[in-house]
């Protein structure tokens, strides 16, 4: 069955400068999860326990892994394999689309 997530439905209240919305997840797919998001003045370490794509709506991301750094704006896709441990950056609000 089709699922529509409506954005007035949505709870985009941050916490500590982000907020995640895992709009498909376990309970409407065995296989695939993904949502929207934003980031505002963040500098989270994470590793990603999953293949990630993240699609920039506006603003601008920064992913530091290691020594590198990729900065990604409106329409740019960052592809992040499993197991990869890195640091979200973000001065100003992004908004961006992931899936897992």
């Amino acid at each position: 069955m089709v699922k529509l997530f409506r954005k007035v439905d949505q709870d985009f209240t941050p916490t500590n400068g982000a907020a995640v919305l895992g709009l498909v997840n376990a309970s409407y797919s065995e296989g695939l999860g993904g949502g929207i998001g934003t980031f505002e003045g963040v500098n989270t370490e994470w590793t990603v326990t999953y293949d990630e794509i993240l699609f920039i709506i506006e603003g601008t991301l920064t992913l530091g892994i290691g020594d590198d750094g990729y900065v990604a704006g409106p329409g740019d896709t960052l592809w992040i394999p499993k197991d990869t441990a890195l640091v979200y950056k973000s001065d100003a609000k992004v908004t961006f689309f992931f899936a897992v």
